[in-house]
């Protein structure tokens, strides 16, 4: 069962800036002037891709971009030698990607750190002063996931601001893709609604809130009908306050009987954004993504934005 609706926006109403719902959660969506945005570099082609997208976000925002290089661990047996060579490598990394950052905006304000340390901690705890982790987002696979994987899942996991995984998307399909999020019951999720429109707005493309139940799930055929107009009409309530605080949002409403791993999959490959909140709590660390948003991590077809 597929169910769209598409609220249009008054006629004539024109872009305002990006503000923040009312009630929200103190959160980087929500607040008046940005701090850091925390971007991860390995020097591969994705950290390259997430230091543009981060770029793009720093110039809209005025935040601080600070850029955080992690060695290899002294665990590793390298040698004196080869660590200096391999240091004297992070610190070039770290230096070019200061002047790309100066080449795409001179106003950017810019810092880096290189380390010795693990790139989960080092990024977890960075976490508690930024408003935002930027890392890229490796090809997913057997051995990619043991190499990349894991520290991809660990650093969402110990990190307590939101986390954007970045991937390449097909260009062609960029400049009016709309932003999309996921919608549950959960805390996060509306904190992840927060977002969703504030980026939508501050992008100045439509919204798409994406809400799958459970493909098991089958009302009588006499029930069908009413049983979708009860969704729809709770997926608008749930998106309401943000909508009303974002009136230029051009919002579209899907429900879907499916498994939500895979609609929300294959909507990244052609979102501007993908916006998930994390769906398992464990009480002593606060939220954490659970089964599909871990799998989002690993396997969505473009950028994804993963929050507490």
């Amino acid at each position: 069962m597929m169910v769209t609706a598409v609220p249009v926006a008054p006629a004539g109403s024109a872009p305002a800036p990006p503000v923040a719902p009312a009630g929200s959660a103190p959160a980087f969506w929500a607040m008046p002037v940005w701090g850091d945005i925390v971007v991860a570099l390995d020097g591969s082609p994705q950290s390259r891709g997430a230091l543009a997208w981060a770029a793009g976000l720093a110039s809209i925002t005025k935040s601080r971009i600070r850029l955080v290089h992690a060695l290899a661990s002294p665990s590793t047996g390298i040698g004196g030698a080869t660590r200096r060579v391999v240091r004297l490598h992070g610190r070039r990394l770290l230096r070019a990607a200061r002047s790309e950052l100066f080449a795409l905006d001179p106003e950017i304000s810019v810092d880096s750190i290189l380390t010795d340390d693990a790139i989960a901690s080092v990024l977890g705890a960075l976490s508690h002063t930024a408003d935002l982790i930027v890392i890229g987002g490796h090809a997913s696979g057997a051995v990619r996931d043991v190499l990349f994987g894991r520290h991809a899942t660990r650093i969402v996991d110990e990190a307590t601001c939101p986390v954007l995984v970045w991937r390449a998307q097909d260009k062609d399909s960029l400049p009016r893709s709309p932003v999309v999020v996921g919608v549950d019951h959960s805390d996060s999720c509306s904190r992840a609604i927060d977002a969703a429109f504030w980026f939508a707005d501050a992008l100045e493309v439509p919204l798409t809130a994406l809400h799958v139940g459970s493909p098991h799930r089958r009302p009588a055929a006499k029930d069908t009908e009413l049983e979708q107009i009860r969704t729809l009409d709770w997926l608008r309530e749930r998106v309401g306050a943000a909508s009303a605080a974002h009136p230029a949002v051009d919002v579209h409403l899907h429900v879907l009987d499916s498994s939500a791993e895979h609609e929300l999959r294959v909507a990244s490959a052609t979102a501007h954004l993908l916006v998930v909140g994390s769906s398992e709590h464990c009480t002593w660390a606060g939220p954490r993504p659970g089964p599909v948003e871990r799998s989002l991590i690993h396997n969505s077809g473009g950028p994804v934005l993963l929050v507490r």
